[in-house]
């Protein structure tokens, strides 16, 4: 299999120290895996030059490496000095790059500073990256045959719209040759230790990297595919985890179920999960509305059954140590009752995210049987 080995670089005291999440190594990862190529380390280093350029030392053995922060204008953002340094490179002024971030300036009635130079500076033969919502460009090089480098700022936003724009056009260029890929399997209702034994019974012999989370209540399987095995490989899986999965890679189930509401509405009575149920979806539907995609408005009902009993919506009701979930449809209610595994209780956070989730997919099951019959009756 011709792999194709990324490293990332995050450059920022304020990640080091904690004070802020290291999201952009997270979501850098996942593109990045998406597109072929497979991601070997993460490291963080301070705002200190020494510091970066040791790192920079460090990370050269790659195909790929990415690199994020340290771009502004202030006296600690070091990176592109750095780079240039380690690569070689003269630091070029770019004139054109000065007079669109004085125009940009201008524009919100803002004034730029001596210090806004810094940014217009590049490391000779780099391609600049533009960055749509920010004004620090990013830059791309290649100091060698067989290594590429990406440098990106540091603000989360910054960086998505610099990756969108500059970065994926250019590493589906450079990705074609990688083969493989991550092929993902949610699980529900079986602890990682069974759900790793029946995947590893079935796969066994066929040297291919398998991985696990436990993300309760699910358990999430991963495994890494080449072309030529894919569809044998999917195929044992399947058959070893059977009534367990209750999605695949992407697939999430709170966006399932919005899709395939029946209704512009869905209202929710939750007496169980103190607004974790109403909370997933939300997300899920803003994340939809990002996609462009529509869904249902999601109502969180104040008086409980009378409000949903008259509209499509889910009633969710403590009963002993489990609940009751209804599912309101045109056609009908349907109810099913549910004890929540492994001994989790509903007094505590952990168990009401569970029973959430146990409520999703008790829905996206009738909800999936629905459609099912529909189409069987067209």
């Amino acid at each position: 299999m011709n792999m194709i080995k990324a490293q990332v670089l995050t450059i920022g005291t304020e990640i080091t120290s904690g004070e802020i999440v290291n999201s952009n190594a997270s979501w850098v990862s996942l593109r990045l895996e998406e597109m072929g190529a497979r991601v070997f380390s993460h490291l963080s280093v301070r705002d200190r030059r020494e510091e970066i350029l040791g790192a920079l030392r460090l990370l050269q053995d790659c195909d790929l490496l990415v690199v994020t922060g340290g771009l502004g204008p202030t006296s600690d953002d070091l990176t592109r000095e750095c780079v240039a340094a380690h690569f070689g490179r003269e630091l070029e002024f770019d004139e054109a790059v000065w007079a669109a971030l004085v125009n940009a300036h201008r524009e919100r009635g803002l004034t730029p500073r001596e210090a806004h130079r810094h940014q217009c500076h590049f490391p000779a033969g780099s391609e600049r990256l533009d960055n749509p919502v920010g004004t620090a460009l990013g830059f791309y090089l290649q100091p060698s045959a067989g290594l590429r480098v990406f440098v990106l700022p540091g603000p989360p936003g910054e960086l998505q719209g610099m990756w969108r724009v500059g970065v994926e056009p250019r590493l589906g260029r450079i990705l074609p040759s990688a083969e493989g890929r991550w092929k993902h399997w949610t699980c529900l209702g079986a602890p990682e230790s069974e759900v790793a034994e029946f995947v590893e019974a079935e796969l066994s012999g066929l040297n291919v990297e398998i991985g696990y989370r436990a993300h309760m209540p699910y358990v999430r399987v991963k495994v890494y595919v080449d072309p030529v095995r894919e569809s044998e490989v999917v195929a044992r899986v399947e058959r070893a985890l059977g009534p367990l999965v209750v999605a695949r890679d992407k697939e999430d189930l709170a966006q399932e179920l919005l899709r395939n509401w029946p209704s512009p509405e869905l209202r929710i009575a939750d007496q169980v999960t103190e607004l974790n149920l109403t909370t997933r979806l939300f997300e899920a539907r803003r994340e939809l509305a990002r996609a462009g995609e529509f869904a249902p408005e999601v109502r969180s009902a104040i008086s409980p059954e009378a409000e949903v009993s008259a509209e499509a919506g889910i009633l969710l009701r403590a009963v002993g140590e489990g609940m009751r979930i209804s599912l309101r449809l045109p056609e009908g209610a349907l109810d099913r009752e549910q004890i929540l595994p492994y001994g989790l209780k509903l007094s505590f956070e952990r168990g009401r995210r569970s029973a959430a989730e146990w409520a999703l997919w008790h829905c996206v099951k009738i909800l999936r049987a629905r459609s099912s019959q529909s189409a069987t009756s067209a």
